[in-house]
């Protein structure tokens, strides 16, 4: 059982190495997309519009596990936790070379936070099963905040309504690179998003503009992004065991660290965005 475990876990590790890759090379790839066409159109003399966008959202995890988590086993652990987005600020670049299909360079700075009150008793003992290693480490709750940026190269197909020229909805898909901010000990370590602070992600989008000029407009759109992560542990997003936490990271160093077993190997986020746009 073991060695397949082991056998799986090296498939794994494999086909996300290699998925990582590729996803690199179709970033860099979009990146020089992006740079390159503007420049032939503009030689050609046929230049598409470029649209520059300002704004701002909100975002929540779609993982009601992610977003509330509590254990309690008396004598062991209590632990709630809470893991949520907040409001974001988003700029983003588009470049229409064709009618209707064009390419997108964002920039988006999403805040968020996590709740936790931890009283962690006491750690069951293996050998033997009745016995329970005293702990007694009582924190107060807290709220801590911390942040994901995330650049993204898209691709865009946006339709025209012939029964009304001003509005245009489309559709979007893109692959990015994502870093995060927070503090060390009272996130990193003890939230399940684990120590990377950062990574690739995909992003799906659905939005309509409306012109209110030839010039200006606003753009809403509903977006869903996907992040991979490069730690590895046995994730179980609604194991509420005893065991969260590394004991023997904390007999050794004093440190709450969570147990790699609980790390998310990926998440997923909602989210809605308005933004104003100025055509050039």
């Amino acid at each position: 059982m073991e060695r397949t475990r082991a056998f799986l876990q090296r498939i794994g590790l494999a086909t996300l190495q290699v998925m990582k890759k590729t996803l690199g090379l179709l970033f860099v790839f979009m990146l020089f997309f992006l740079a390159i066409v503007p420049s032939l159109s503009h030689a050609a003399k046929k230049r598409g519009p470029i649209i520059l966008g300002i704004g701002g959202g909100y975002s929540f995890f779609i993982d009601s596990g992610l977003r509330t988590y509590e254990v309690y086993h008396p004598k062991l652990i209590f632990l709630s936790e809470q893991l949520n987005m907040r409001n974001n600020f988003n700029f983003h670049v588009q470049y229409f070379p064709w009618h209707g299909f064009g390419f997108q360079l964002e920039f988006d700075h999403q805040r968020a936070s996590y709740n936790s009150d931890l009283k962690w008793y006491g750690y069951p003992d293996p050998e033997p099963a009745e016995k329970i290693i005293e702990i007694n480490h009582i924190e107060e709750p807290y709220k801590e905040t911390w942040s994901l940026s995330s650049i993204t190269a898209s691709i865009l197909y946006a339709l025209t309504l012939r029964y009304n020229e001003k509005m245009r909805p489309y559709i979007s898909a893109g692959i990015g690179y994502y870093f995060t901010s927070g503090d060390e000990e009272r996130f990193y370590y003890k939230s399940r998003l684990g120590r990377e602070k950062s990574g690739n992600l995909v992003k799906l989008g659905l939005g309509v503009k409306y012109l209110i000029t030839p010039k200006i407009g606003i753009n809403f759109r509903g977006v869903g992004g996907t992040i991979w992560r490069r730690e590895y542990g046995f994730s179980e997003i609604l194991y509420r065991g005893p065991e969260q936490f590394d004991y023997l990271i904390y007999a050794e160093t004093g440190k709450i660290v969570r147990a790699e077993r609980l790390l998310l190997n990926s998440f997923t986020y909602l989210g809605i965005i308005l933004s104003l746009e100025y055509t050039f």
